[in-house]
């Protein structure tokens, strides 16, 4: 299960961690019986869009990253390389909203970036492979996003994708 959290403040964090004190992950006792480990990593949310109309019945794909660049590299390659692609998937209508959270923390982590997308629903995800690709050759067209597409291997190594659905 993976489960995200937003605080506004840093003492919401605080509180969060005397939560967590009592109720590892916040979950209570019985459930902690069915948990064979628990992993926290503080990120922040470095680049997202909302859904201009929030899905009825939303699916999640997360894909954990590790990178070989620094942090202002990492959101350079976002913005340059990974946006134009969200905003294509936007416009073809499957992809809702994203969320790129960097994790606060690196050494010795599983991950260094977290992408959260969220399709509008499973039929949306389903087409993925499709509008990825026609997405993709279309920005092929674009120089600079075509540099940056030759060389991601140097920048970033893709992890272990996640399908999730929202719990209600």
């Amino acid at each position: 299960m993976l489960a995200i959290l937003s605080f506004r403040r840093h003492a919401d964090l605080a509180r969060w961690r005397d939560v967590e004190a009592a109720h590892p992950a916040g979950l209570p006792a019985g459930a902690l019986d069915l948990v064979n480990s628990i992993s926290t990593y503080p990120a922040s949310l470095a680049r997202s869009t909302a859904p201009t109309d929030a899905p009825q019945q939303p699916v999640y794909l997360v894909i954990p990253y590790n990178f070989q660049v620094t942090p202002a590299v990492d959101l350079h390659y976002a913005d340059d390389y990974v946006k134009p692609q969200l905003d294509g998937w936007r416009k073809e209508g499957i992809l809702a909203g994203f969320g790129l959270y960097l994790q606060r923390y690196t050494a010795a982590r599983p991950w260094d970036a977290l992408l959260g997308l969220e399709y509008r629903d499973d039929e949306a995800l389903g087409q993925r492979e499709a509008i990825v690709a026609g997405v993709r050759q279309q920005l092929q067209q674009n120089p600079a996003w075509k540099a940056i597409a030759d060389s991601k291997q140097n920048i970033r190594t893709e992890k272990e994708t996640i399908v999730a659905d929202e719990l209600r």
